[in-house]
């Protein structure tokens, strides 16, 4: 099945709301909240984190993850420092353990090992499987920030996983 990433257009909008929504949702735990109060903060979340994303890497790309014609998620990098940052990956819950991410985060390796740049990421706390797959493909913590942990790949590090599925 192709997989692609397209530049995000305005009629993303909807989609990349309900999937930061699911993916807010999982990250915060947010079925244990009110559900009077859920979405509504949930909303404040997804504000707060667009802006802040926004404010931080104003040169970012936005792009649309694409997997045989349908739109499945989101990735923002941003290449215009000393290195690359992998801002945001976001997979639909139902696309995810497909090798969609491992696939798009290898591209991103070999894109930055192309221009000899390190490729840096942050990843929660709550998500081991990424940071676990992160691990696998060349990534080291530079940084436990307690809720997050910043990891890098230098240019040449290699990758446990050589091909995705």
């Amino acid at each position: 099945m192709p997989l692609t990433v397209r530049p995000t257009l305005p009629q993303d909008e909807q989609f990349l709301y309900q999937l930061v929504y699911q993916t807010m949702s999982e990250q915060l735990f947010a079925w244990t909240w009110d559900p009077n109060i859920r979405d509504q903060l949930l909303d404040l979340q997804i504000r707060a984190k667009h802006g802040s994303y926004a404010a931080e890497y104003p040169h970012a790309n936005h792009g649309i993850i694409v997997w045989d014609d349908e739109p499945v998620g989101r990735l923002i990098v941003d290449r215009s420092g000393e290195f690359h940052v992998l801002v945001d990956i976001a997979i639909l819950p139902k696309y995810r353990s497909a090798g969609i991410g491992t696939r798009i985060i290898l591209g991103l390796c070999m894109e930055a090992d192309l221009v000899k740049k390190k490729l840096r990421l942050q990843v929660s706390i709550t998500n081991p499987r990424a940071a676990a797959l992160y691990k696998r493909l060349g990534f080291r913590v530079i940084e436990d920030r307690q809720v997050s942990l910043e990891m890098e790949r230098a240019p040449g590090d290699q990758a446990q996983v050589i091909a995705a599925p």
